[in-house]
């Protein structure tokens, strides 16, 4: 999509009033933004029973060539990206919930739209056994090519990035305010570490703060963008138990970690598991239950088409373990493409990576 015609997209949906429901039922009336903008009052007006007279009259009120000039000054700042829910780019799995966002912001870049994604999430005041639990189930995802997904907020939500991060996997953090904030600021180095190697993304426009009502709204994206999310730790009462009414209305599935049950923070978990959540001892009860990485890591590399790059280094391989300086001098890669060819290569199940930067043919 052109940027001329994405500004009428980024004005549409920051319409105080015009949640993303009430911007799919606009579209589906006038099938672009851009005729919204050109409807008269009058004939915007028919539309007051369904959308509400409120909605309709802050459309009239927003439109002002200011707030398009803003939208183009947004589209061409370097750091930040926006997605429409109709473009290639937009995640497949979000775009089917119920009411996805009509566009995203992103800071970082997205990961590619076939691998898989987990979610973990939990409680903000998690004890050390709660952040131990949810920091090695990412890395280990992370270590598996599995994309980890959660909310940047304190707790078990920082130590799942955390643990991502640190495995070298892809991350996606989702803000309840505009991706331009940072928020806590706590968590502004995972902020910083996320923008330049996984994705912050938001729905809401920048400069939006982070009131309360925007995280239950933000929770059905980090389901959404998922297809199965594990609760570390969650009271009572817990902002994960949301992710999870989520997760179940849209179709995903939902794991618990088991926790002591003298510890306030664990009443939410263990009563998922008794409702029928997978109990969740290891990374292997996740892993089984995600069919398109099963599917993915049982191919022969023969199966799968690699390009010529690709194919250099897979025939440096053999079952004996080479060390990456070894590949690059074998192949004459430099270091920073054949650390992305090799990494590309160990998620599709072609290589494995061994401890102490050492490959070998799957």
């Amino acid at each position: 999509m052109d940027n001329e015609k994405k500004v009428f997209w980024i004005w549409l949906s920051s319409v105080p009033d015009i949640g993303a429901k009430r911007f799919a039922y606009l579209l589906s009336i006038f099938k672009d933004p851009e005729a919204v903008w050109e409807t008269s009052e009058s004939e915007l007006l028919k539309y007051a029973p369904n959308i509400g007279k409120n909605a309709i009259y802050s459309i009239i009120e927003q439109k002002k060539d200011e707030n398009l000039k803003y939208a183009e000054k947004i589209l061409h700042r370097d750091d930040i990206s926006v997605i429409t829910i109709i473009e290639d780019e937009y995640p497949n799995l979000l775009k089917n919930i119920y009411a996805p966002p009509p566009i995203l912001y992103i800071k970082g870049k997205l990961p590619e739209n076939n691998l898989s994604s987990i979610a973990i999430v939990g409680s903000r005041r998690a004890t050390y056994y709660g952040k131990q639990i949810a920091e090695r189930l990412a890395y280990e995802l992370g270590q598996k090519g599995i994309v980890v997904v959660s909310g940047l907020a304190r707790g078990i939500d920082a130590m799942a990035h955390q643990g991502a991060l640190k495995a070298g996997g892809h991350t996606i953090g989702v803000l309840g305010c505009g991706v331009d904030i940072v928020y806590p600021q706590d968590n502004i180095k995972y902020y910083r570490e996320i923008a330049e190697k996984g994705t912050l993304i938001s729905e809401y426009p920048l400069g939006t703060t982070p009131i309360a009502g925007n995280f239950p709204a933000r929770n059905r994206i980090i389901s959404g963008l998922s297809q199965g999310v594990v609760v570390v730790e969650a009271r009572q009462r817990s902002g994960a138990l949301i992710t999870v009414d989520f997760a179940l209305e849209q179709g995903r599935d939902v794991f618990a970690v088991p926790g002591n049950i003298n510890q306030p923070c664990s009443y939410g978990t263990n009563n998922l598991i008794k409702q029928g959540a997978k109990l969740v001892m290891s990374v292997e009860d996740i892993l089984e239950e995600l069919p398109d990485y099963i599917m993915h890591s049982r191919q022969e590399p023969e199966s799968i088409q690699l390009d010529f790059l690709e194919t250099q280094v897979y025939n440096a391989l053999d079952s004996e373990a080479k060390h990456i300086d070894e590949i690059g001098n074998i192949t004459g890669i430099g270091m920073g493409q054949l650390n992305s060819i090799l990494t590309k290569l160990e998620i599709r199940g072609v290589i494995k990576r061994l401890p102490g930067k050492f490959f070998v043919k799957s």
